[in-house]
């Protein structure tokens, strides 16, 4: 059986610009001449640009043929440039029934600015009375998005030109054309087709397509809108594998293409294998989504923590360390809520042990005077009223908020004689934050509680208030580790 591949011809393309120059030739070097710096043969030109032939295109330039082409990769299109060879092209095109493809770019040349528009960089002008898409240069630090309900080859060009964006982007917008009467000074602003849309492909974070696609009334037509400066092979080979078969299976159908196979024609084996491959598909995509969606719970969990340890102060950093002495085992009591300011934020209990804890945060490098606050409250501890007694306290603190966490000491003092004189124990809030994310909850209880080796873990009393709210009611559950006054 032969293994010959069936031959396939160069899909033909118009790059509305000047060919370049032929590469200066080369002069070979003859052998028993002299050599010298003034006979060193030239050195050979290096290739700038794609190496279309490689992606199996042939690059048709302007004032080239255009009547036969399969798309138009342009890096900017309006009346005075590639006019002539789009007309040609578009009634190549609709001679042979396909659909008219343009991949334009927009935002190359002179910048005007005016107080209506902003800066406005030059647009595309569309055939016919559809008029123009104009593009407004978007600030530094546009974070591009994909658009809802792309199609396969539309969320492949997306992809690809997040992945190698260009050094601006544009905002995108569609106006219809102005036509003048012929009463002088007088102009009548043509109606757009109802069907004519710019759909977006990229959009800003205000929603505001980037990149799009536009497709006049009868659908005739794809022209793709892409930045200026974005990658032309990135371009060319998206056209080839993705624009072509989606939108102009004609063209390589023509060209003997690879990339296109009528499925009428295909084997029993291949059929088989093409429907495992799109099985595959499903399957992993299905996969995918259900992993996407217990990412988002996790993140949805971890987020608010992960930010009230990082970079949070007040009630929302009490609130993150509580929850990582929870997930640690303990049982915690917020004291403000049952004894206001007069008392330590949290009661932390394990095993039988029970901690005070305050909660602080400092700007820069914490003041030396934040283990006087938990001192002040062990000594009062005792005068509470239904105060059940401590074994201890510990300080928690988010250090130097101003400094990205990786910036941060690793102590919270560094003075080393200040810290060894110590008589609580003083935990940075960025290292509950190590140990909860690796689940290193020994680590949590040792730094509060001590060595709980040679403790062994009680039950808690399931824990109530002792009156309903409503009449009626059945008790309510409370937070563990409320105080035993409110035990019942």
């Amino acid at each position: 059986m032969s293994t010959t591949s069936p031959s396939a011809a160069p899909v033909p393309l118009h790059i509305a610009i000047e060919a370049p120059p032929p590469p200066a030739p080369f002069a070979p070097t003859v052998i028993g001449s002299a050599a010298g710096p003034h006979n060193r043969p030239s050195p050979a030109p290096k290739p700038t640009g794609p190496d279309w032939a490689a992606l199996g295109i042939e690059l048709r330039w302007k004032d080239q043929e255009t009547s036969d082409c399969a798309a138009i990769l342009s890096p900017v299109l309006g009346p005075a440039t590639g006019a002539e060879e789009y007309t040609r092209y578009a009634a190549g095109a609709q001679r042979r029934g396909e659909s008219v493809l343009v991949v334009a770019c927009t935002g190359a040349g002179e910048r005007s600015y005016n107080v209506f528009s902003g800066t406005v960089a030059p647009g595309i002008h569309l055939p016919g009375a559809y008029g123009q898409i104009t593009a407004n240069p978007l600030p530094n630090g546009v974070r591009p998005e994909l658009a809802d309900n792309l199609d396969h080859a539309e969320h492949e060009l997306g992809a690809r030109l997040l992945n190698s964006p260009p050094n601006t982007w544009f905002g995108l917008k569609l106006l219809q054309a102005i036509t003048h009467s012929g009463r002088a000074g007088s102009a009548v602003i043509a109606p757009k087709p109802k069907e004519a849309v710019l759909r977006p492909i990229l959009v800003d974070g205000l929603g505001n397509p980037i990149a799009g696609v536009w497709v006049p009334a009868d659908r005739s037509a794809r022209w793709f809108v892409v930045p200026h400066g974005t990658d032309q092979r990135l371009l060319a080979e998206w056209v080839v594998q993705h624009a072509l078969p989606a939108y102009v299976p004609g063209a390589l159908t023509r060209a003997r293409s690879t990339l296109v196979r009528d499925p009428a024609f295909a084997t029993d084996a291949e059929t088989r294998l093409i429907e495992a491959i799109a099985q595959e598909r499903r399957d992993h995509e299905e996969r995918q989504a259900e992993l996407q969606q217990e990412l988002a719970a996790l993140q949805a969990v971890a987020d608010p923590l992960r930010d009230g340890l990082l970079f949070g102060t007040g009630r929302q950093l009490e609130d993150a360390v509580q929850d990582v002495l929870v997930a640690a085992g303990a049982t915690v009591t917020r004291l403000d809520d049952v004894y206001g300011p007069e008392s330590a934020d949290l009661l932390a209990e394990y095993c039988g042990l029970r901690r005070l804890v305050e909660v602080k945060s400092a700007g820069n490098r914490p003041p030396q005077n934040l283990p006087d606050k938990l001192l002040k409250h062990l000594a009062t501890w005792p005068n509470l009223d239904g105060a059940e007694p401590v074994d201890g306290g510990v300080l928690v603190v988010n250090h130097q908020i101003k400094l990205p966490p990786a910036r941060r000491d690793a102590e919270v003092y560094t003075d080393r004689a200040f810290a060894d004189a110590l008589t609580v124990p003083v935990i940075g809030s960025t290292r509950l934050f190590e140990w909860w994310r690796r689940e290193d909850w020994e680590s949590v209880r040792h730094a509060v509680f001590g060595d709980t080796t040679e403790v062994r873990p009680v039950e808690h009393a399931q824990i109530r208030l002792t009156e309903p709210t409503e009449p009626g009611a059945g008790p309510i559950p409370a937070r563990p580790g409320l105080l035993a006054r409110w035990r019942r």
